[in-house]
């Protein structure tokens, strides 16, 4: 839901089998920002440097600001609230000793997108200067955002297309929607392995706090990293692993065992495995985990004595898989049912 969370004019709606977009979208961009996957994207909201002409800092504008008011090597974005914390991050690292500055033109308060009391990219700047004053960087390196006001009546209404874009369409913004599959049953997965790919948000965050922290020969801080823990309620239904869009969690084998396995570094925190799990093992902690791959539950496979499909087995004198068991279950109950009835 992060996108309809974010869409500033209400006209995103997410449902089990679908993300709509309905008439009124204003084409500014914070719906795809705010999602980490990049299921949606918006034409021409591109990020791609242009030259440095004229030196100075690296400037942010928005696409209303005439291109005469902007500095030469200004990089132009449909909204500033549209800038994740990634691409802060990634811009600031552009811009190198001249600094980077997100521009305020004090228009917007008054902006179809809506301001608010707070400007709509504050948060993501001060999450990013978090992350590199947890590297050391000092106040004044750091992003910043400028006061450069205008007249309020060279503000245009509507967020302008670029010049070099058509004008956006509806059929246009939703082209790449990923659709979910519904979760099925044990080791059936939510999302196929071909829908399944890391998120290239958490990837440039991680891209440019990992140079920084080269660069001060600093470790990485683990409160990037979320954590999950298992309670040992594990069963290996797998469905956490379906559930898991990035495909951070994944099963493989160790030691002819199967090993539940966590990789923090593409993880997004979704939330999507707790929320799945049937049995209500895992947990999850968005902040204090550590880098890389580890393991968080084994489980020892043998073969069905009924069906003769692999399974994981909790007890040594398991000798059916967990559908078996269960259709033994059921067909005891439906005897027990019919006998009575006899009687």
């Amino acid at each position: 839901m992060a996108c309809a969370s974010a869409c500033p004019a209400g006209v995103l709606t997410v449902t089990p089998g679908a993300v709509e977009l309905a008439e009124g979208c204003l084409r500014c961009g914070r719906c795809a920002a705010a999602c980490p996957t990049e299921a949606l994207s918006l034409e021409g909201h591109g990020m791609a440097l242009s030259a440095q002409a004229g030196g100075g800092a690296l400037s942010v504008e928005c696409w209303k600001v005439d291109r005469s008011r902007t500095a030469g090597n200004a990089v132009r974005v449909s909204c500033l609230g549209a800038l994740s914390t990634g691409r802060v991050l990634e811009l600031w690292r552009a811009a190198g000793e001249a600094g980077l500055e997100l521009v305020d033109r004090g228009w917007c308060s008054a902006c179809s997108a809506g301001g608010g009391d707070c400007h709509p990219a504050q948060r993501t700047l001060d999450a990013a200067n978090l992350w590199l004053q947890a590297l050391g960087v000092e106040g004044q390196r750091q992003a910043k955002l400028v006061q450069r006001p205008l007249p309020p009546n060279e503000m245009p209404w509507e967020i302008p297309a670029p010049e070099t874009e058509r004008p956006i369409s509806r059929r246009q913004f939703l082209r790449s929607l990923s659709t979910p599959v519904p979760v099925g049953g044990p080791g059936a997965p939510a999302f196929p392995a071909g829908k399944r790919h890391e998120s290239a948000e958490r990837r440039r965050t991680l891209n440019a706090l990992g140079a920084v922290a080269a660069e001060r020969r600093a470790a990485l801080p683990d409160e990037l990293f979320p954590r999950v823990a298992n309670n040992g309620a594990c069963a290996d239904h797998r469905i956490c692993t379906g559930a898991c869009p990035t495909g951070a969690l994944s099963v493989n084998a160790v030691d002819g065992r199967a090993a539940l396995e966590f990789d923090a570094d593409t993880c997004i925190a979704c939330g999507a495995c707790e929320r799945a799990c049937p049995e209500h093992a895992l947990s999850l902690d968005a902040h204090g985990g550590q880098r890389g791959r580890r393991i968080v539950a084994l489980h020892r496979q043998q073969r069905c004595a009924s069906c003769g499909e692999a399974y994981s087995a909790k007890e040594a004198d398991d000798a059916l898989c967990l559908s078996c068991r269960k259709t033994r279950k059921f067909l005891r109950s439906g005897a027990a049912i019919w006998r009575a009835a006899r009687q």
